[in-house]
């Protein structure tokens, strides 16, 4: 009966090991958002001749935030070629891009703290199709810390300036990129050192105290 009782306390702790382990390797749940991107640029102030920058924004857009970070698309900014003989300069003509959460994980979240709106000036000259040194310059992102549901994100553009690429290279397309953070999955339970080493500590006793009941049973 003893025996028994050793034996099921043994079995026990390996499945509470099991568990521990499971818990702590496990992947993190999918954390999948869904989003939509607008923007607006301002075409009537700091700019010298034919505007030739349009913005395309991101629909229907997602990312999985299970890694805890992931890069985010805004949309492309797309410079055209000018007219032959004549470029476009900018100076401060200010743009807006505004990010808005549909879903998480299939369902609409609530709270929802988006939309979440960009804000940023152009900057630099077009000069036919195969010569830009525009720069798109993002300010400071208001509220970039936000909830979508259980979720709690934070927002960031990692690359500020960004320059325009020109129409020769990539038919004129630059990604606008955000950097956007989970903090709202908690992390994984690792066994702490101290319970590990009391875990095995208590198996040894455990087989320990079942030979020493062998040894009196075979005298």
């Amino acid at each position: 009966m003893s025996m028994t009782k050793g034996l099921n306390g043994l079995r026990s702790a390996v499945i509470a090991l099991g568990l521990a382990a499971c818990t702590a390797t496990g992947a993190d749940a999918a954390a999948i958002l869904k989003y939509q991107t607008a923007t607006a640029v301002d075409l009537s102030t700091g700019i010298s001749g034919p505007n030739v920058i349009s913005f395309t924004p991101a629909s229907g857009a997602g990312v999985d935030l299970s890694s805890g970070s992931v890069n985010t698309g805004l949309g492309n900014f797309i410079v055209a070629p000018p007219a032959a003989g004549t470029s476009t300069s900018y100076v401060n003509p200010p743009f807006s891009i505004t990010f808005l959460v549909n879903t998480v994980d299939g369902a609409t979240p609530n709270p929802n703290n988006t939309p979440i709106v960009v804000t940023g000036e152009l900057n630099g000259t077009v000069t036919g199709a195969n010569q830009s040194n525009v720069t798109a310059t993002f300010d400071p992102i208001n509220n970039a810390t936000f909830v979508t549901g259980s979720l709690t994100n934070t927002i960031s553009i990692p690359n500020s300036p960004l320059s325009l690429v020109p129409f020769t290279t990539n038919s004129g397309h630059t990604s606008a990129q955000a950097f956007l953070v989970n903090g709202g999955t908690p992390p994984p339970i690792i066994p702490e050192p101290t319970s590990v080493a009391l875990f095995l500590a208590a198996i040894g006793g455990i087989g320990l105290r079942q030979r020493l009941r062998n040894a009196k049973l075979s005298s």
